[in-house]
């Protein structure tokens, strides 16, 4: 069985830093965020069905990198926060989508808190609004039972939380 985290939260609080980090320390693939890639490719603003073909795009992606059998998944995101986006920016969310996350709940969520400097660029569009969205994903935690670890302070810091989850005696992850 391969285990699954995820590295979650609003923008620009140090997810896919965190990420390439673990993984190269770990020598292990990941599963990178596909929103960045797929809206940089658009030549108009994104939609609401955008977020559903990210969020196909997303699962795609685990099961590409599942499938090379890594002992640990390794997310940049998943389908939480295309839920979270589609109830934020849309006020709704596709019934398949709210399923597809919950049968794809990872072993644990690091939530990271924006307690990193704002780093702006094209496809950023929160900076004011991370502090509330953080609350809504710790919100979504605790409402459906996740098991989570919150993040703070530098990326050591942080990774110095995470490496010692992953190396607990109980939890045997890797």
């Amino acid at each position: 069985m391969i285990h699954k985290i995820v590295f979650t939260g609003p923008e620009s609080c140090g997810k896919t830093t965190l990420v390439h980090v673990l993984a190269q320390q770990l020598n292990l693939p990941f599963v990178q965020e596909m929103a960045r890639p797929y809206i940089h490719t658009l030549n108009r603003k994104y939609e609401y069905d955008d977020l559903l073909s990210i969020a196909m795009l997303q699962m795609s992606e685990e099961e590409r990198v599942k499938s090379m059998q890594p002992p640990l998944l390794i997310c940049d995101t998943d389908l939480l926060t295309v839920k979270i986006w589609c109830d934020d920016k849309y006020q709704r969310c596709e019934h398949w989508l709210s399923h597809a996350w919950v049968d794809r709940t990872p072993d644990m969520y690091f939530l990271c808190a924006p307690d990193f400097p704002w780093v702006p660029d094209a496809l950023r569009e929160d900076a004011n609004r991370r502090e509330h969205l953080y609350q809504v994903y710790r919100e979504h935690m605790i409402k459906y039972k996740l098991r989570f670890i919150e993040l703070t302070g530098t990326v050591e810091q942080r990774l110095k939380v995470v490496n010692h989850y992953l190396n607990s005696d109980s939890q045997q992850l890797y």
